[in-house]
């Protein structure tokens, strides 16, 4: 049973055959260390342990997938991928090629079918189909109707959306594509005139006549540190200063 040696400092007899060629794995019993600290002490000088390729190893590059090959070489996935493509030997695809009557159901039956009969990803099938510029066949085609396009413009896209039960998204490409302008923006576009009127009235009045939530008029004016304005009370009967009138008072004393 070999001893394994704890917290003692590299040689520089030890480091200079941890630049060799031998594995870890090898020096570890050699120098009574554990494979651990070989590996440690190696990351930390950055030395790597290249295996240099054999004639043998080359012939078989190709072949099969570079996945499979790391593992039968025992070798990374990134050594095999790089020592294949520096020599320039085509890559293995693992998929399989497509037949002619494969290609005949592209765009004849459902992209999921295709792949349940042809045993392609479903990607796969997705991909061949587009490049060869076939239709989807199970498309749904949802046609937007006029009054739909009429609400285009007049509220926000969400509100839209919601309200004709689509998607914003395709709110906003719908309206783009029609070229209406968005009249009515989620997000409140400010003009110079807009803001000298903060703080000259209450927030819920200026909020109608510009036409946005008042709560975004509130923000904006605690954001540019304007006082709200406070509403002038009219002098009323209530509110008019109580008068108290002392009348001397007599002292009535009976004879």
């Amino acid at each position: 049973m070999e001893m394994v040696v704890r917290g003692k400092r590299y040689t520089a007899a030890e480091v200079a055959l941890l630049a060799g060629k031998k594995s870890n794995r090898a020096l570890a019993r050699k120098l009574g260390r554990s494979l651990h600290s070989i590996r440690k002490k190696r990351s930390l000088l950055h030395i790597r342990l290249l295996k240099s390729w054999l004639p043998e190893d080359d012939k078989v590059l190709g072949t099969r997938p570079d996945a499979q090959m790391a593992l039968l070489l025992g070798r990374p996935l990134y050594q095999v991928s790089h020592r294949r493509r520096q020599l320039g030997i085509p890559c293995h695809y693992e998929h399989q090629p497509w037949t002619p009557w494969e290609l005949e159901l592209l765009g004849v039956k459902p992209d999921a079918e295709v792949a349940r009969l042809t045993r392609h990803p479903l990607k796969a099938v997705r991909a061949k189909r587009q490049e060869l510029g076939r239709p989807k066949p199970d498309q749904v085609m949802d046609y937007w109707q006029p009054e739909e396009d009429q609400l285009l413009g007049t509220m926000p896209d969400a509100e839209v959306a919601k309200k004709i039960k689509r998607s914003t998204v395709s709110v906003m490409k719908r309206r783009l594509r029609l070229r209406i302008s968005n009249r009515s923006p989620a997000r409140h576009v400010w003009t110079q005139q807009q803001t000298a009127l903060l703080g000259t009235m209450s927030d819920r009045l200026l909020a109608e006549q510009i036409g946005c939530p008042e709560y975004v008029v509130t923000f904006k004016r605690r954001t540019l540190k304007i006082i709200a304005s406070r509403p002038q009370i009219s002098p009323t009967l209530n509110s008019q200063p109580r008068t108290t009138n002392h009348e001397p008072r007599t002292a009535n004393h009976e004879p």
